[in-house]
């Protein structure tokens, strides 16, 4: 009996062993598993974060040429309210800022799904709230401006004699390229005497002040944004 439960014991110790053996080994396995999923989403977060960066750094340069030239349009415009029409200051009023989209970072990031792997969900949460509330009101209002130039121009083409359009580089507009519309100071003397032209002005006006107003808005929160994605970078450098 003795002889038997010694080696009971024995296999017991054996088996034991190994089951143990087997256990860490597949612990292990797990853990590096884990360990080197851990490091590739920390790689691929700190990735995003720098394009996302550059995206953010991009906007802002639009923005402020989005500002500069809106207050120049909005000076013209004023201009010929007060009865002082120039061809200068009248295709100065007529280019709009289209949309502009620099998501194709934060989308990217999103359809990995990594962004759930973040533990700063605060800062993930205030970036998609920067795209969703400060992009869809810049969008809004940049599409009744489009809307307000077409009508605008339709007006003038209707009831004014235009020469000839020609394309310029125009410096305050970062010399694109844009449409010039060459009128004579007679037309444009029938031009500054029509109040519908002028109620266009003014409709002009008050939607680029209110343009500018989310742009600014826009801007403050990017900038904000940029501090806070180069901390979390640090952070997920060390």
């Amino acid at each position: 009996n003795y002889q038997n439960s010694f080696k009971m014991n024995k296999y017991l110790l054996k088996y034991s062993l190994e089951f143990l053996v087997i256990v860490m080994g597949i612990s292990l396995s797990f853990y590096l598993q884990q360990y080197v999923k851990g490091k590739d989403d920390i790689k691929k977060q700190k990735e995003g974060l720098v394009r996302i960066l550059q995206d953010f750094k991009s906007d802002d340069a639009i923005f402020d040429l989005t500002i500069s030239t809106n207050e120049n349009q909005i000076k013209a415009a004023e201009r010929i309210l007060k009865g002082e029409l120039n061809i200068k200051d009248y295709n100065l009023t007529v280019p709009y800022f289209g949309t502009f989209f620099n998501d194709t970072s934060i989308k990217s990031l999103m359809n990995s799904q990594v962004i759930s792997s973040f533990k700063n969900q605060d800062l993930i949460t205030a970036i998609l709230k920067y795209y969703k509330n400060d992009y869809d009101f810049i969008i809004d209002l940049s599409i009744t401006d489009e809307d307000l130039m077409f009508k605008r121009l339709d007006y003038v083409s209707q009831n004014v004699l235009i020469d000839s359009v020609s394309y310029s580089n125009q410096k305050l507009f970062e010399e694109f390229e844009l449409p010039y519309f060459n009128i004579s100071n007679l037309e444009l003397n029938k031009l500054k005497l029509k109040s519908t032209y002028l109620s266009y002005l003014n409709t002009f006006i008050f939607i680029k002040i209110s343009y500018n107003n989310f742009v600014k808005k826009a801007k403050d929160s990017n900038l904000k944004l940029q501090l806070l994605i180069k901390e979390e970078i640090k952070v997920l450098s060390k």
